[in-house]
């Protein structure tokens, strides 16, 4: 069977994008996803996004990170389905889509894509975990974070796989972000994804918690910009919501087409 994909990007973290509103793609899909994203061997990817029908909103997403699972959601893969809907020749900057997490507005303005990401949950502050301050939020998966000075000379594999499987986030785990908030008010952040199990070029949920927690921690007013891996930007805008959380919370960034083909299944 030969499936028609095409790449794209978030800010350098990559996704091969599938119309499957004909449920072409196989059902075991597993296997078949950790293929595409092998980067020898493969497509290469940091995951596999499907265009779906949806019976509550314009469309569905689902997302499947590069070892074969299944994520909630995914903030830039969500930003580089809507440039792929204009590809498929949908007319429309403006969609609602179902995700595994929530139903998100998305929309174009020029080339930047914005998500409405709702509002986190399960915020925890100051946990005690290896021999680090973590925060916790989930902002439609789970992110700890966890601020420092010395973020270049970090090992973000080693100390990243330490908190995504420490037992306080068991069972679902939680992706690690480590961040810098430098002289400028620019937060810098790297990420170890959860599914990935490796850093990635960037994270849009992971950048838009870590976001929200430098507001808490430092006391930082919106927007605030977030330089991901990848040297790219993102910026992160939002309200302070009453019980102390955040709300109207939207991730803005760049997402871009790299190329598309044809693969034999």
């Amino acid at each position: 069977m030969l499936i028609e994909f095409s790449k794209y990007s978030g800010c350098g973290n990559d996704f091969i994008l599938i119309d499957n509103r004909s449920l072409m793609f196989p059902v075991d899909q597993a296997p078949l996803v950790r293929q595409l994203c092998d980067r020898h061997k493969g497509i290469g990817a940091d995951g596999v996004v499907l265009l779906e029908e949806s019976k509550q909103a314009h469309f569905k997403m689902r997302i499947f990170n590069s070892d074969g699972s299944e994520a909630e959601m995914c903030g830039n893969g969500i930003r580089c389905l809507l440039k792929f809907i204009h590809e498929c020749e949908i007319p429309g900057n403006d969609f609602n889509i179902e995700t595994s997490s929530k139903t998100l507005n998305v929309s174009l303005d020029q080339n930047y894509v914005a998500v409405e990401m709702g509002d986190p949950s399960q915020i925890q502050w100051n946990l005690d975990i290896e021999s680090w301050k973590v925060h916790h939020l989930d902002t439609g998966v789970p992110h700890a974070i966890v601020f420092t000075d010395t973020l270049e000379d970090l090992n973000i594999k080693e100390l990243g796989s330490q908190i995504r499987f420490h037992a306080h986030f068991s069972p679902r785990g939680a992706n690690a972000n480590f961040a810098q908030l430098d002289p400028h008010g620019i937060i810098h952040v790297r990420t170890y994804e959860r599914g990935v199990e490796e850093e990635t070029l960037a994270c849009g949920t992971g950048a838009t918690a870590t976001a929200l927690a430098a507001a808490h921690i430092y006391g930082l007013q919106a927007p605030l910009s977030v330089r991901v891996k990848s040297g790219d930007l993102l910026k992160i805008d939002f309200r302070p919501a009453k019980d102390g959380g955040f709300t109207d919370v939207r991730l803005i960034g760049s997402a871009k087409h790299i190329f598309k083909g044809v693969i034999e299944i």
